[in-house]
């Protein structure tokens, strides 16, 4: 869920790496990520959404 104050929570890994890269993302959303809230009557409300991460090794 997209907060009102634009913090995504509960967050639930889907389909995870392992080797702590899903604890990594995860933590890395909740304290960092902000997202512009979705609004219904000029006013934010809750939004159900799916957040896609991917990783690159170079």
């Amino acid at each position: 869920m997209i907060r009102k104050d634009g913090s995504a929570s509960p967050l639930k890994v889907v389909r995870g790496l392992g080797y702590g890269l899903d604890e990594s993302a995860v933590e890395t959303v909740k304290k960092k990520w902000r997202f512009k809230p979705g609004m219904k009557d000029g006013k934010p409300v809750e939004v159900k959404a799916d957040i896609e991460i991917q990783f690159s090794l170079w």
